[in-house]
């Protein structure tokens, strides 16, 4: 796989994130109930545990995740939402391909802003 198709894969395994990033914040919100997000390694995907279901992602073929500081094990991290949209703490998940292109999905601390960048943000490696 190269070129075009795993640029396209990375950005939306990126843009996907960061979308289900914000949609469990706003349902945390919406319900009044704390979300949770766990980042899986090894099986490369994340879940979605929401008030009214689970949803697994699996990352797309050939994009591995290249970074995630959430707290958690090696196998799983995890970030949650209060009921008033707070994250859990701020962090990154970073992606990359097999030839190197990497994407950083940012998640703010004390606003919960979720943006997506081809740079880790300032003081990240």
């Amino acid at each position: 796989m190269g070129g075009v198709k795993e640029k396209w894969l990375l950005e939306k395994a990126a843009w996907g994130l960061a979308a289900d990033m914000r949609l469990a914040r706003q349902v945390a919100i919406t319900t009044g109930k704390y979300t949770r997000m766990e980042f899986r390694w090894k099986a490369r995907e994340y879940q979605m545990r929401l008030p009214v279901e689970k949803t697994v992602v699996k990352l797309p073929e050939g994009i591995v995740y290249a970074r995630n500081n959430f707290p958690g094990s090696e196998e799983v991290r995890k970030l949650s939402f209060s009921s008033l949209g707070a994250p859990s703490q701020g962090g990154t998940v970073g992606f990359k391909t097999g030839s190197g292109l990497k994407r950083y999905v940012i998640l703010t601390p004390a606003t919960g802003r979720v943006r997506v960048s081809p740079e880790p943000p300032e003081g990240d490696y």
